[in-house]
């Protein structure tokens, strides 16, 4: 195969939440020209999103083609650095390079307008409008200010201004297609009409600053994010035809055309921007998850953070279209890893191995050769990123932090932010972990989901998440001793809140709670979800378990008395199949899983359900029909392939079946019945004893490493469970940059630098600064923290420190003098000072150990070094600020801590050098106690 010329231009477009289901009957109708075109001029197909369906992560993997613990973005909120309080969650989180990074990288002009999330905008090759421009923020009589960091470059903000559209300059003309009736309505009351309104602007305002960026900028890649579609929906599906029985009719006749009349805008935008881009242009129309618009609607939404994603549904839209793409054709089992891989291979550039995505190379009439490398995180250059020192990782710099405040060295900020900062962590660690699940990497998950669940004991969800992971590591005995610790936790709850709610009830004296307001509402809504057990979802969950401990029987008990609950759903018709299926009852299965397909056509397992029923009774040609319609959902599938392999070698068709086997088994290394069938095919049928004998040993190795993982006898970070690109990122160290002796004579005078004693807490600090002061170098202290049974020499600490990420001016008076500031703070440090830094190292178990006992002698537990995630973090954030003070050319000198203590006057010596000759070191050295070196690590 050759590679076809690259790319001229790519238009990548994406309707949040948009779907066929919706789409396809408009365009019959021909209310949707313009879409209907490009599917007729290109390819479309369903394209399958991940768990948890959040649009924020889900976006951002669309960007990159990487799983959300690669990119780092996992929620809506994140907490503000310094512990401060939560915000919207920003560009800054993201830690991996998006599609438009590497483009930029390689000369490519690119414009993104408005993806999610891109604030604060950054300084790529091209423009970039972040998600904060389109949104008014105050009446259309007051200034309406760009944000500061919405757009780059600077000298297009003025102009993107003024395109953007306020809700009070709209007409009757404007809202009418979407309710015609909207005369009708007493707006005093019903508000609804200001939610289109909002919605209306945000999405015409996109598309205005879209159009001009491509019509008067220079471009090869313009990527464009619309969230009107999703608001519309999450607003007014319920009132999308056919009305469901719960919805009341006035309601329904008044918005039943609010979700049309959403997409049937979006069309005529659609037409302009094929407009602008022209046929020399690949566009690329997606959606990160579609929505439920049938009997699938859910009349209740979850009482959770994420739960209005229970209305989404799991295949998004893609249609492409543009020169050497094949013509009004379907492409099958494509999902959102994939869009960024593809993008690479239109322009000609190679796929990271470590994006979890390949490249759609059906989408071509020729396919294109691809190229690879394995990371372009590793490629230098300017990509437009912002920089290193203003990332954040949100939940390890929260958990850090939260350990700096009980270690005592930032302030604790008031109990009301500290406690919606910790809630928002809780929702991030729990995207985490279902993202971990989502991708098959329960071992990873298990540690989160115990701490969640210890924690947050009243949330059953984390509880449950932790009984499914179990299981999925065939730890059975455990998930059932944590389920049983659910229920009677989530009975005490509900009993609690019964109690509350009959209480509150009472003292207000009313008879219905439409007679509260509006908050004491909300919070009796509260009361009745948690008062309530949902008794069939409990029973659904206990059946999967006693399957999984093979008692079958008592297993279809519990999931047939969830059916006569009420229970009715794909996830229960599922268990059934499968210990149907185990029991042998071939012929309930299949019916098990029609009923699946009853619920939800597209639904993968249940025609994977179907497949193994009809590779058990014999029927290999449906068996591979079913699994080959399983691969078309949803690709990433592996006992999908396993199952058309079986089919196919049953069939005869030995090349084809090897090939599917070969993909179940790059799909999951550990899969030693896949092995074993590849082995057999090769002794028995190709005669290849080399490869049959390879194959055997891959069988046995895939099955210790599956008692290993499913024991928990596994490194959660090492390569058996984490990818090569990953361990190698969080297992990195920067090389010391060690700057000593008369080096030091090029830089300014110590009386004009601040002295810097970094380090983790308990590393050696304390210490350092002690030998500083005895050797007469002055030190910066307030002496206000007083000496303790943890650090009995003093803490040599400066109050000012704690609140160094809110007001860092103080730094200036430091110049000529000593002052501790532990990582991560120094990453606040004021920028047109000179520094010099002392780095404390030391073994991080040792730290550990140390901090712990600190922190027992406050009284407080210490969860994080429990659930064995905080040795890596550190291990980070020491590799972080190497970086940062080798990239601002700082000289930094790193200092052993058991060196420190058994060889005082080696160490002493050094640091001497690093300062100029300006201590004395005998005196340095002769205030140091070995006595005090408590938590040793063994010495190999």
């Amino acid at each position: 195969m050759t590679s076809p010329p690259s790319s001229k231009r790519v238009l990548l477009i994406g309707w949040d939440a948009a779907d066929w289901n919706i789409i396809n009957p408009l365009m019959d109708e021909g209310r949707m020209p313009h879409l209907d075109s490009l599917v007729t001029a290109g390819v479309m197909g369903n394209l399958a999103t991940l768990y948890p369906e959040l649009s924020p992560m889900l976006w951002t993997s669309i960007a990159t083609g990487k799983r959300p613990w690669k990119h780092g973005v996992y929620g809506f909120t994140e907490p503000m650095p310094g512990g401060g309080g939560i915000r919207p969650v920003t560009s800054l989180s993201r830690k991996t390079k998006a599609v438009w990074n590497i483009l930029s990288q390689n000369g490519r002009k690119c414009n993104v307008v408005c993806w999610w999330p891109s604030h604060p905008a950054e300084p790529i090759n091209g423009a970039m409008v972040s998600n904060h421009y389109q949104r008014a923020h105050r009446p259309l009589d007051q200034p309406w200010p760009l944000q500061p960091g919405t757009v780059h470059p600077k000298r297009l903000e003025k102009n993107l201004a003024d395109l953007r559209l306020h809700p009070q300059d709209l007409t009757a003309e404007h809202i009418l297609p979407f309710v015609p009736e909207a005369g009708k309505i007493d707006q005093e009351k019903d508000h609804r009409l200001e939610t289109i309104a909002r919605i209306f602007c945000d999405c015409t305002t996109i598309h205005r600053a879209t159009v001009a960026l491509m019509h008067h900028e220079p471009w090869d890649f313009t990527a464009v994010y619309f969230d009107a579609i999703d608001h519309f929906s999450h607003a007014f599906m319920q009132y999308h035809p056919p009305r469901p029985d719960w919805v009341l009719k006035s309601d329904y006749e008044l918005y039943n055309q609010v979700v049309r009349s959403g997409y049937i805008y979006h069309d005529m935008m659609l037409g302009r921007l094929l407009a602008e881009a022209g046929e020399e242009t690949t566009v690329i129309l997606i959606s990160d998850h579609g929505f439920h618009c049938d009997h699938r609607r859910p009349r209740r939404i979850p009482m959770e953070p994420a739960g209005p994603a229970v209305q989404h549904r799991h295949y998004g839209i893609l249609a492409i279209k543009g020169p050497g793409i094949r013509k009004d054709e379907i492409i099958h089992g494509a999902g959102l890893l994939d869009i960024c891989p593809t993008i690479l291979t239109l322009f000609g550039l190679p796929v990271g191995d470590d994006m979890d995505g390949v490249p759609l190379l059906g989408l071509f009439e020729t396919p294109p050769s691809v190229s690879r490398l394995p990371s372009w995180d590793r490629v230098s250059g300017d990509c437009g990123m912002h920089p290193k020192d203003r990332q954040i990782q949100p939940i390890e710099n929260q958990m850090m932090l939260d350990r700096l405040i009980d270690l005592g060295y930032i302030e604790k900020p008031p109990d009301n932010v500290r406690d919606a900062v910790a809630e928002c962590v809780r929702e991030l660690d729990y995207n985490l972990a279902r993202s971990y699940m989502d991708a098959g990497r329960h071992v990873q998950a298990v540690p989160i989901l115990e701490t969640l669940s210890q924690r947050w004991s009243e949330e059953s969800r984390f509880g449950i998440a932790l009984v499914h992971c179990l299981k999925s590591l065939d730890r059975i005995s455990e998930a059932r001793n944590r389920l049983e610790q659910v229920i009677e936790s989530k009975k005490k709850t509900a009993l609690e809140a019964e109690k509350e709610l009959k209480s509150f009830l009472e003292v207000r004296k009313i008879e219905s709670p439409q007679e509260l307001e509006e908050e004491d509402r909300k919070k009796v809504t509260k009361l009745r979800a948690k008062a309530g057990v949902n008794l069939a979802s409990l029973d659904l969950l206990m059946g999967s378990l006693l399957a999984a401990e093979d008692r079958p029987s008592e297993a279809m008990a519990h999931l047939r008395r969830a059916e006569k609950r009420g229970h009715e759903t794909v996830g229960l018709y599922l268990h059934m199949g499968e210990t149907l299926l185990a029991m042998g009852k071939t012929t309930e299965a299949e019916a098990s899983y029609r009923r699946v397909l009853e619920f939800d056509p597209d639904n993968a397992q249940g025609r994977l359900g179907l497949a193994r029923v009809c590779l058990a009774r014999k029927r290999s040609r449906e068996a591979v029909e079913h699994a080959l319609t399983a691969i078309g959902l949803e690709y990433q599938l592996p006992m999908a392939h396993y199952v058309l392999g079986v089919g196919l070698h049953r069939m005869g068709r030995i090349p084809e079946a090897v090939q599917a086997l070969r993909m179940a088994v790059a799909q999951n290394p550990n899969f030693p019945q896949a092995y074993q069938r590849l082995a057999y095919i090769h002794q028995h049928r190709l005669k290849d004893e080399e490869q049959a004998e390879g194959f055997k040993r891959e069988a046995r190795q895939s099955s210790e490493r599956l008692k290993r993982l499913r024991s928990g006898d596994v490194d959660p970070n090492s390569t058996e469970t984490i990818d090569p690109a990953y361990a190698a990122e969080h297992g990195s160290t920067v090389p010391d940059s060690s700057a000593g002796g008369k080096q030091a004579d090029s830089l300014p005078g110590l009386g004009e630098t601040v002295l810097v004693v970094s380090g983790l807490p308990r590393s050696g600090t304390s210490l350092m600064m002690q030998m500083l002061e005895a050797g007469g170098f002055p030190v910066l202290t307030d002496g206000k923290r007083r000496p303790d049974t943890g650090n009995p020499q003093g803490y040599f600490e400066l109050e000012k420190v704690k609140t160094i990420a809110r007001d860092n001016s103080w730094l200036s008076v430091a110049k000529g003098k000593a002052v501790k500031i532990v990582a991560p703070l120094p990453a606040y440090l004021a920028p047109r000072i000179p520094y010099r830094v002392i780095v404390m190292e030391r073994d991080l178990k040792e730290i550990i150990r140390s901090q712990s006992r600190m922190i027992e002698y406050t009284g407080k537990p210490d969860s994080e070094t429990a659930c064995g995630r905080v040795e890596e973090v550190m291990r980070r954030q020491m590799s972080d600020l190497k970086r940062r003070l080798a990239s601002f050319g700082i000289p930094a000198l790193y200092v052993n801590y058991r060196q420190s203590v058994l060889e005082p006057d080696t160490v002493a010596k050094q640091v001497n050098a690093f300062l100029d000759d300006a201590c004395d070191p005998a005196a340095m050295a002769s205030v140091v106690r070995p006595d005090l070196y408590r938590e040793r690590a063994a010495v190999l």
